[in-house]
């Protein structure tokens, strides 16, 4: 059986953490959406739980069709969600993407590119239904949060296409 002492200490560098991320993931989180009414324990929880990982400029995050674990927040930095080649959004720090991953079963529907350098942490959806399961009153707040932040973002959506397809004065 491996103990804490016993491990390599190259993987526990590996996988460590830098100091103080958790506590800036939270501040980050308690600013999102997905996270309006819940207490900064319960914010600080899901930190806890979340995965960093950091990207250089023009390294996929995932592609169009990849199987998708969890939503992503973005810490620095900035992405591109793709679909054929023309960015559909940019990503700025405290952004959250990839949510639809967290109530479907549903392949990512475009690419996400880092334009620039970038530290992310990924919710996984596992995470996200042990703590549904160990908080189900708390479980209506956060799936009504991820809604009206789903919907938002239909909304967006069919703004910009209706803004692109509006017909054009006569010259």
């Amino acid at each position: 059986m491996e103990t804490k002492s016993s491990r390599h200490p190259l993987w526990h560098n590996f996988f460590r953490p830098k100091d103080g991320w958790i506590e800036d993931t939270a501040k980050i989180c308690e600013k999102s959406l997905l996270f309006q009414g819940f207490s900064p324990s319960v914010i600080r929880w899901f930190a806890a739980k979340m995965h960093p990982r950091s990207y250089d400029t023009g390294e996929n995050i995932f592609h169009a069709g990849d199987e998708g674990a969890g939503a992503i927040l973005l810490r620095s930095g900035s992405i591109a969600i793709r679909n054929g080649g023309v960015d559909l959004a940019i990503i700025k720090p405290g952004d959250m993407f990839g949510e639809v991953a967290l109530v479907s079963g549903q392949t990512r529907t475009a690419d996400a590119v880092a334009i620039e350098p970038c530290e992310l942490v990924f919710l996984l959806g596992t995470d996200l239904n042990e703590w549904i399961n160990c908080h189900p009153k708390h479980a209506c707040r956060m799936l009504q949060n991820l809604g009206t932040m789903l919907a938002g973002r239909l909304l967006e959506a069919n703004k910009s296409i209706s803004e692109h397809q509006a017909p054009r004065a006569s010259q």
